[in-house]
């Protein structure tokens, strides 16, 4: 009877093979249940190992969709570079039977990229804490680099009205002016974190507020099922087990298994 009224944290604890410091994240994950929210404010501090138990049953269909775009937005404007280069030098110039340049599809293709990458960034300017401002102007090169060579190119290829889809070199200029507004936008130091830091604390703060009490009672019960079953079994101390059950809801994996790489200042601690 009493295994019918566990929790899945406890379910998890009494069946569990071996122990790692890093399952506790496991035992958190599991035991918050239908608190979708503060799991998605967690996984900002948690180990790659605890993602997807932390993921569970938050929708990724969307977030499938814009990590193809956002891949799309840097590669495209290499594509299209590619394009443009191999134009440039794989016929020469003399040659009758030389093509044209391929100007109007590498232009559509940075185009693309140029769209996408500026709604992410219409979006990051909204939310600066998403990502570093290294990541930022990194992703800002992957199109001013390529966009401002096929560009180039393209100058050449109609000064020589040797162009095909003369338009083309308008996407292409679009693409190299996101790429200067990436660099814009992330201006700050590139390793200062801080203040990511502590928006994703806050926002994890204001995750745990927003749990009901009835909930909050039915995970802190859970866990203290699992950190019992744990230390009956003597996979975890006695005293790692009175520190399991102080630690707040929210904070287990963080008090029990914080990230060695993670610190305020976004660097890796000593």
């Amino acid at each position: 009877m009493a295994g019918m009224t566990e929790g899945p944290a406890t379910e998890y604890a009494r069946t569990v093979p071996t122990w790692h410091p890093e399952q506790w994240w496991d035992v958190e994950s599991k035991a918050l249940g239908s608190a979708r929210d503060l799991r998605v404010a967690l996984a900002h501090f948690a180990p790659a190992s605890a993602w997807k138990g932390l993921s569970r049953n938050v929708p990724t269909a969307l977030g499938c969709l814009l990590t193809i775009a956002n891949i799309a937005s840097f590669t495209l404007p290499v594509i299209a570079a590619f394009l443009m280069i191999g134009w440039l030098v794989g016929t020469p110039a003399d040659d009758p039977l030389r093509p044209v340049a391929p100007v109007g599809i590498a232009g559509i293709l940075a185009a693309i990229a140029a769209v996408i990458a500026g709604i992410g960034l219409i979006d990051e300017a909204r939310s600066p804490d998403r990502a570093s401002a290294g990541i930022g102007r990194l992703l800002g090169a992957l199109h001013l680099v390529p966009s401002a060579a096929a560009a180039l190119i393209a100058v050449i290829a109609i000064a020589q009205q040797s162009a095909g889809g003369v338009l083309g070199i308008l996407g292409l200029v679009l693409d190299l002016a996101v790429g200067i507004l990436h660099f814009v936008v992330y201006r700050g130091p590139a390793t200062d974190q801080t203040r990511r830091w502590h928006r994703n604390l806050a926002r994890l703060e204001s995750a745990r507020d927003a749990v009901p009490e009835p909930e909050r009672a039915r995970i802190l019960a859970d866990i203290r099922g699992a950190v019992d079953a744990l230390v009956g079994r003597d996979l975890v101390s006695d005293e790692d087990g009175l520190r399991a059950l102080a630690a707040p809801v929210g904070m287990l994996g963080m008090t029990m298994a914080p990230r060695a790489d993670l610190t305020p200042g976004g660097g890796r601690s000593a």
